[in-house]
């Protein structure tokens, strides 16, 4: 009974992270994403981005750390901004092994503060990093645990960082884990 009930959570997620990503996805393409830019506090918006993902990452023994400076603020649509951390925090978690880690933080420039996931994860190969924020080029693979995807987190994440005048990038290498990037 244990064994089915987990099973059946992790098809309820991971059904309410499709519905979840369609949702969104559809919203910001049909214009009804109101884009409310205000100041935020940088280490309470990731703290409550790791905090949602917390039993996740228990469950593959994964430690999740963040490092950010206290007082930093940034003017950014908060609800756009907690989806880019939770879609990114949540695909390291996905291709990052049992006991593996994943580091963000936070670090002000003159004009932008530079977000970073990295993880101790799989990697991308470098002909699929091409691939992973563009809509001709649906791109998904599975997670460590065999967790599935829908292609759409990072297109969202794309469009959202580029409504808030920022920019993504990503480096990787097969094997030795990924950082995505974005201001």
């Amino acid at each position: 009974i244990e064994e089915l009930a987990g099973l059946i959570q992790t098809s309820g997620e991971r059904t309410m992270n499709l519905l979840m990503s369609l949702l969104e996805w559809a919203r910001s393409q049909t214009g009804r994403v109101k884009f409310e830019p205000k100041m935020i506090s940088v280490d309470k918006i990731v703290k409550e981005s790791t905090d949602a993902l917390k039993d996740v990452a228990t469950h593959k023994s994964i430690t999740v750390s963040s490092k950010t400076h206290a007082g930093d603020m940034i003017f950014v649509d908060k609800d756009m901004t907690s989806t880019i951390l939770r879609n990114l925090i949540s695909n390291a978690i996905k291709f990052t092994g049992v006991g593996g880690k994943v580091n963000i933080s936070a670090e002000k420039g003159n004009d932008h503060i530079l977000f970073k996931v990295k993880d101790s994860g799989v990697g991308i190969e470098k002909e699929n990093m091409e691939r992973l924020f563009h809509i001709d080029e649906s791109f998904s693979q599975p997670g460590t645990l065999n967790e599935k995807g829908t292609g759409l987190g990072l297109l969202i994440c794309k469009e959202f960082i580029e409504k808030n005048s920022g920019h993504i990038w990503v480096e990787s290498e097969r094997g030795n884990g990924s950082t995505f990037s974005f201001t």
